[in-house]
């Protein structure tokens, strides 16, 4: 599943796939890594919107995981008990691991999950010819 942004802009997708990398690997562990990102960012054809994913899977939390980071930044795109379920969620997770597509599709996020076949058929990967 993918996850269409509210804020149609690549930095951002970045930024938030950013903070659910932090999750598993926050700044006192993964600061001189080259690679912070959790997933992919991606662009609609159109540039009107943005998307990150895939996000199947579980993701390890370390202890030491920052929870607000990530509400923090998606906090425009969420509700109060949104915000508050997500930190409930990582915290509950700290030290284990967390499914965050289950997380997103409980809050009121859950309707901008998509399948790559939906994001396909919605012109977010045009087919290149000769393949």
């Amino acid at each position: 599943m993918y996850l269409v942004l509210s804020t149609p802009d690549l930095n951002y997708a970045q930024a938030v796939s950013h903070e659910l990398w932090m999750i598993s690997r926050p700044r006192t562990v993964s600061a001189n890594e080259t690679s912070q990102h959790y997933c992919g960012t991606f662009a609609h054809n159109d540039s009107t919107q943005v998307a990150i994913g895939p996000l199947e899977g579980t993701q390890n939390v370390h202890a030491d995981a920052d929870e607000i980071a990530l509400v923090d930044l998606i906090d425009a795109a969420i509700t109060a008990q949104d915000r508050t379920d997500i930190i409930n969620a990582i915290n509950a997770a700290k030290g284990g691991t967390i499914e965050m597509q289950s997380v997103i599709a409980a809050t009121s996020l859950g309707g901008n999950l998509q399948t790559r076949t939906q994001l396909t058929d919605n012109g977010w990967f045009p087919e290149i010819e000769g393949i």
